[in-house]
């Protein structure tokens, strides 16, 4: 029987916005990528930083983070801090440049690291920390002070926290440097694409030097990640059947058209010669449109967002995450915690409601190389998290009715399944 399907994966890419992509595609064959590019770091920085930063656009969040630690002349006996919860593509990208990734545990109320564990690593080969704003919750800022005050590089992780903000001010303008990503699943999105915004004055000369030398993705490889971004996004949409998207995406990757977000080379700690790429001239003019409708988007995720928490906190569960008094917390997903994740997950699936399992490991997905130097079993936080966290979806791209259809399933699965969520301490 066919029924509606709320995906995880939709980010903002709408079917009209998939539509303007393949206009745009087709004015891709006249405009000129630099230009395009130019215009997308102007609209950030009316949008959202000091019109002083540096914002550069690359292929993806991994290249910004690795142009960013290069041109802070970060490299071999170099140590970077990053967080024991977090996305492959972040050790990735200090792998890249040959300094070793040292991990700090997390906080299992906020999923964030806290200064007193950052501390117990700090040494002096340490020359930057990657502060992640875990699913829209800002760090305590404690972190950054400290480690600025002790001459180590700030870099924050705003993938999954575009929007967000501590204080009145963005996550991403707090610290020395910021990375966000525009990847399919995320709350601006356009396929493919990271941005390093650059608040240091320094380091943005630097950035500049070394942007100014990469290349730019070829018009083909630009045009087959469009395609990717406009299929998925007519795949992932409520009303195509489950059996379509299934099969039309498995075509899609067998046939390698499509490409997944982490090559299997980078499970082994080993980066392609073309890792480093500016964002490619199509995406970057879809950018265009989905930062100038960035205070709808950051509107909507936060408002469901919001109505999802409160229906959790009446059933006095526990939410990882959620911001305080002086914290805006925008995600394209909301989490909690369960005993039995396939069960929610099959759950909630059997009823048209995708849930995400961010992370599958602590590190996701789980490499394989020891150059990632991560020691199973030293992060108890983080690894207890992994294994119980499960992600509902507030994306902008939910109805109302969607919105009320998850609410009320929310309520069934706790009255249906008594226990299995972790409840409020």
């Amino acid at each position: 029987m066919w029924k509606r399907q709320i995906s995880l994966y939709l980010g903002s890419i709408t079917i009209w916005r998939s539509l303007q992509g393949i206009a745009l595609w087709l004015a891709s064959l006249w405009r000129n990528a630099e230009a395009q590019r130019r215009r997308l770091h102007q609209e950030i920085k009316k949008t959202y930083c000091s019109s002083s930063a540096g914002v550069f656009s690359f292929g993806s969040g991994r290249s910004a983070l690795t142009a960013c630690l290069k041109a802070a002349g970060i490299g071999p006996g170099d140590e970077v801090l990053l967080s024991a919860y977090t996305c492959l593509a972040v050790p990735t990208a200090v792998i890249a440049v040959g300094a070793k990734p040292i991990y700090v545990d997390i906080s299992a109320d906020t999923l964030n690291v806290e200064w007193d564990a950052v501390s117990k690593v700090l040494s002096s080969r340490v020359r930057a920390i990657v502060v992640q704003h875990t699913l829209g919750k800002p760090v305590p800022q404690v972190i950054i002070e400290n480690a600025k005050a002790q001459g180590i590089l700030v870099i924050e992780d705003c993938a999954l926290s575009i929007g967000s903000k501590v204080d009145d001010r963005y996550v991403g303008t707090l610290a020395d440097a910021a990375i966000l990503s525009m990847e399919l699943s995320k709350t601006l999105s356009v396929g493919w694409g990271g941005i390093l915004i650059v608040n240091d004055q320094q380091l943005v000369h630097a950035v500049e030097k070394f942007y100014a030398q990469l290349h730019e993705p070829s018009w083909w490889s630009a045009t087959r990640d469009l395609w990717q971004t406009v299929i998925s996004a007519w795949c992932y949409h409520p009303l195509t059947p489950y059996v379509i998207k299934k099969y039309t995406l498995a075509v899609g990757f067998k046939s390698r058209i499509f490409r997944p977000s982490t090559p299997k080379l980078e499970f082994d700690g080993i980066v392609s010669s073309n890792f480093l790429m500016k964002m490619g001239g199509i995406q970057a003019a879809l950018a265009i449109l989905q930062w100038r409708d960035f205070a709808k988007i950051i509107s909507a995720c936060e408002r469901n967002a919001a109505v999802i928490r409160e229906s959790l906190a009446k059933l006095n569960i526990f939410i990882p995450g959620s911001p305080s008094e002086d914290e805006i917390s925008v995600a394209p997903r909301v989490s909690f915690l369960v005993a039995n994740r396939e069960l929610a997950v099959r759950y909630f699936g059997e009823r048209g409601v995708e849930l995400g399992q961010w992370f599958d490991g602590p590190l996701s997905p789980i490499p394989t190389s020891p150059l990632f130097n991560y020691q199973a079993g030293s992060y108890p936080l983080a690894e207890s998290v992994a294994n119980q966290i499960i992600n509902i979806p507030c994306h902008s791209r939910l109805k109302q009715y969607d919105l009320q259809h998850i609410v009320n399933l929310v309520e069934k699965f706790i009255q249906d399944h008594p226990g299995c969520a972790v409840q409020e301490k």
